[in-house]
């Protein structure tokens, strides 16, 4: 992935652009946005990468938004998936549909690290553990659940199984626009030597800075969601990051 990067998020319910709060399916937002549309607008403005969740996908347990998401890879930004990829097979149909990453969530914590050590293997440089965690326990489900498993400890877990990198989501600060959780996040990159992508509460450009000062920790990038979509954050503001 190289240097650090501002990764514009999209979340996909019935092939459109929504926003959830806090994970909450009776709290979102319909965007007007063209999905497809968007990622080419994303990608002109020099953002090479987007993070797409498949809503229907993490309720149901199989990918729902594929035709979507291929449209969106078709125009040549890199895609990194999470939401519904419970199975071998859904990776591979998510990789057939042109997705370069594929984010593992509610799947890390009952797998066994034999599992994921043969995920590891069999798609090679492909995986990102989606870490999403509440006061620092990781929760599953579409965030329905909280386990007892801390954040730092799954990490471990997955850094020796081959990942290759984390997206770390401070669950209590998503969609709120709150600012990010820099001293959590801070914590968890110092817990591991894969690069850390930063998601959640993001409310202005300063944030996007802030985060980034994290870099020499091992922050690698942050995903902005509701503040591009609500006009708080402009693309211009995006790309100049």
């Amino acid at each position: 992935m190289g240097s650090f990067k501002v990764i514009p998020a999209m979340d996909l319910m019935d092939g459109r652009c929504v926003r959830l709060v806090q994970g909450d399916y009776e709290r979102k937002t319909v965007y007007e946005n063209d999905p497809v549309e968007l990622a080419k607008t994303f990608l002109d403005a020099g953002l090479d990468w987007l993070h797409v969740v498949d809503l229907d996908g993490a309720r149901s347990g199989k990918p729902e938004n594929l035709s979507t998401v291929e449209a969106i890879a078709n125009t040549g930004i890199h895609v990194e998936l999470g939401g519904g990829l419970r199975r071998k097979e859904h990776f591979l149909l998510a990789i057939n549909s042109g997705v370069d990453v594929l984010i593992l969530g509610s799947l890390l914590v009952g797998a066994g690290r034999k599992e994921l050590k043969e995920w590891s293997a069999d798609f090679p440089g492909v995986l990102a553990a989606g870490i999403d965690a509440r006061n620092g326990f990781v929760s599953v489900h579409g965030w329905k659940a909280t386990t007892n498993i801390l954040a730092v400890d799954l990490i471990k877990t997955v850094e020796k199984s081959g990942f290759n990198r984390v997206i770390y989501t401070d669950i209590n600060r998503d969609g709120t626009l709150s600012g990010p959780n820099l001293e959590e996040l801070k914590k968890i990159a110092e817990h591991t030597s894969l690069p850390v992508i930063a998601s959640g509460g993001i409310s202005g450009v300063e944030d996007i800075w802030a985060v980034k000062e994290y870099a020499s920790h091992g922050v690698s990038g942050v995903i902005v969601g509701k503040a591009f979509y609500d006009g708080k954050i402009t693309l211009e503001e995006l790309s100049q990051c």
